[in-house]
């Protein structure tokens, strides 16, 4: 404290600047743009979503805040998942877990970083937080299991 007061002549900044040392992550990830979408993903719209539910495929729902370090490491595992082609026919959606608020309450979604699995208008799986590689594809490859006529 005292060479804080030797540099500056006083102690009041102190307070200040450790606040914004500590917040400024926080701070950071509030402001920052969105991450890119993943190949295969485009960003959730009511009829974007209904299309694909009717077309029957296999959808995967990535429930997003651009704030949310975990949703960022989610990123990194599904951009390299989904380069894999045996998951190429997976249509995938980020929807803002603050923007789309509607969405999120409709599906009973309780906090970002969750990921779902549909099978058209039927939920197969879903998941909260997790992003590990391999829980992530084991809960791929699950929904790709429940498919009719699905082979490995």
């Amino acid at each position: 404290m005292k060479l804080w007061k030797n540099l500056t002549g006083s102690v009041s900044f102190a307070p200040l600047l450790i606040g914004l040392a500590l917040g400024g992550n926080l701070l950071w990830m509030n402001i920052r743009s969105d991450d890119p979408l993943p190949a295969g993903f485009v960003q959730y719209t009511p009829a974007g979503f209904a299309a694909a539910q009717a077309a029957g495929g296999l959808i995967m729902v990535d429930v997003y805040a651009s704030w949310c370090t975990t949703c960022k490491a989610q990123h990194a595992v599904l951009k390299d998942l989904l380069d894999d082609q045996r998951y190429a026919g997976i249509k995938g959606f980020r929807v803002d877990f603050e923007g789309d608020e509607e969405w999120v309450r409709a599906h009973r979604v309780v906090v970002q970083s969750t990921i779902i699995m549909y099978h058209g208008f039927e939920e197969l799986n879903r998941s909260a937080g997790s992003t590990r590689r391999a829980a992530i594809r084991g809960q791929v490859d699950a929904a790709l299991a429940a498919m009719p006529g699905y082979a490995p």
